[in-house]
């Protein structure tokens, strides 16, 4: 699947986590399905992180701030390990 298709070069937008503003192709864009987080695959409400939060622990912090995200830390961190792994793999 290409993550990328859903961006444009000329949008800018901001990552939930840090809050910088950096164009939408630099980012990665994410869902919740339910109750996990997803990569964005063009149906429903999506949201940003920039690959330096990715990468970083501040992130569940921001996340669980967010609507329709699930409350409990494990279950956010398990999901975000689970994104970073395959962002990796794209790279």
């Amino acid at each position: 699947m290409d993550f990328k298709k859903f961006s444009s070069q000329n949008s800018v937008r901001m990552c939930v986590c840090c809050r910088k503003r950096f164009g939408q192709n630099k980012l990665i864009r994410l869902k919740t399905d339910g109750t996990k987080i997803v990569f964005f695959d063009g149906i429903g409400r999506s949201f940003y992180i920039c690959e330096e939060c990715i990468g970083s622990e501040k992130i569940i912090g921001s996340l669980i701030r967010l609507k329709n995200i699930p409350k409990d830390k494990n279950i956010i961190t398990e999901h975000i390990k689970e994104i970073r792994n395959k962002w990796q793999k794209l790279d």
